[in-house]
């Protein structure tokens, strides 16, 4: 590693420093931004001007442009999963309606007994954009202006001017039009400070985003830790909440993980690893009040007719009570084990006697179940 020991001075230049380097650029981007503003109101000029805001840095800057012209209306789409800093400065935000879920995130994922995560999510789609799709008029056109940029994503670089959210706007005449799309995360930064646009307490938290506290899967794992300091309340709700879904849903068995791995590494996508540690199987041996050798039984099984999944691969079985009833019927020492559809032909079972036999063997004690 390089040894800066020596070096006697070091000129840090300030944000103002950096600023006055920038202006001229800056204040090209504000003027491209500006002029693109007008001419897309222009080209828009029967749609009714709408800016969603999430209080971060990108729709915050988006709105003091498109209200440097013109006094459009904000929305904030409340997902519920904000943290106290973002309520805050949305509740004395001027001309901003608040569109609130019908059910909150936390009474969403327990009736679906469900972790959003980045293979399965629906977060934005349910709470941030969802709401409000359903609220506003599909057949009224609608002219958003969007803080997204180019710089963000692969997906995003490709971005244009215009720009339409077909997935999640569905059936509608909307248009979106993103005005900041071409600036860098410095430009945004440095206009920001230099135009004394208010700024989201969470970022002088150490957070590079300040959307859905705690429970994004896009989130990294280093702000886990700035969760657990800044909003511990909230970080410890979620670690229960993650600790039940782990346990009421045998998740050892899908993720090859221990509790504990499950809440600190592993909850936000992915199988943890191939194959369970000693570790991982005492766990789940304990929670389920099984011999350790066979609660080693219900790890990576595959069913042995060769069954595959939709993509093709070996199906293996991860439901605890499939394994427990080719336990149950064929001993507690098989090494070949078979998937539910292949033992419901097997026993001449339709659904409704598997979940009654299922029932049976729990009503009766079976640890096996």
């Amino acid at each position: 590693m390089k040894s800066y020991d020596n070096i006697s001075d070091v000129d840090l230049a300030s944000w103002q420093d950096l600023i006055e380097l920038q202006k001229e650029h800056l204040t090209q981007l504000e003027a491209d931004s500006l002029e693109l503003i007008k001419e897309k109101m222009e080209k828009f000029n029967t749609y009714t001007s709408i800016i969603p805001v999430s209080m971060g840095k990108d729709s915050m800057l988006t709105c003091h442009l498109v209200r440097k012209l013109y006094p459009t209306k904000a929305i904030f789409n409340n997902t519920s999963l904000d943290c106290a800093d973002t309520y805050r400065m949305v509740k004395t935000f001027p001309n901003c309606e608040i569109m609130n879920p019908e059910k909150g995130f936390y009474q969403y994922i327990k009736e679906q007994n469900i972790i959003f995560n980045r293979i399965s999510r629906g977060c934005c789609r349910i709470f941030k954009v969802g709401e409000m799709v359903r609220r506003l008029d599909h057949n009224k056109p609608y002219l958003m202006w969007m803080g997204m940029r180019n710089e963000e994503s692969n997906t995003r670089s490709g971005y244009q001017d215009e720009w339409v959210n077909e997935a999640e706007w569905g059936n509608t005449c909307w248009q979106g039009i993103l005005p900041i799309r071409k600036w860098d995360e410095i430009d945004v930064w440095l206009y920001t400070i230099w135009k004394n646009i208010e700024i989201n307490s969470k970022y002088k938290k150490g957070y590079s985003r300040v959307g859905c506290a705690v429970s994004c899967p896009y989130y990294t794992k280093s702000t886990w830790i700035l969760d657990k300091y800044w909003y511990p309340t909230m970080r410890n709700r979620w670690e229960n909440i993650l600790k039940e879904d782990f346990i009421d849903n045998s998740k050892w068995l899908v993720m090859n993980c221990t509790v504990d791995e499950y809440i600190n590494q592993a909850w936000n996508g992915g199988v943890f690893r191939d194959e369970p540690t000693k570790e991982v199987i005492k766990e789940y041996a304990k929670y389920s009040n099984l011999d350790e050798k066979i609660a080693a039984q219900y790890f990576n099984k595959y069913c042995d007719n060769g069954c595959k999944s939709q993509s093709g691969k070996l199906k293996r079985i991860k439901a605890k009570d499939v394994i427990g009833m080719n336990l149950k019927y064929h001993g507690r020492n098989i090494s070949k084990f078979y998937c539910k559809k292949c033992l419901m032909k097997m026993y001449n079972m339709d659904e409704e006697k598997w979940n009654k036999q299922v029932e049976s063997f729990k009503q009766s004690g079976c640890d096996l179940f």
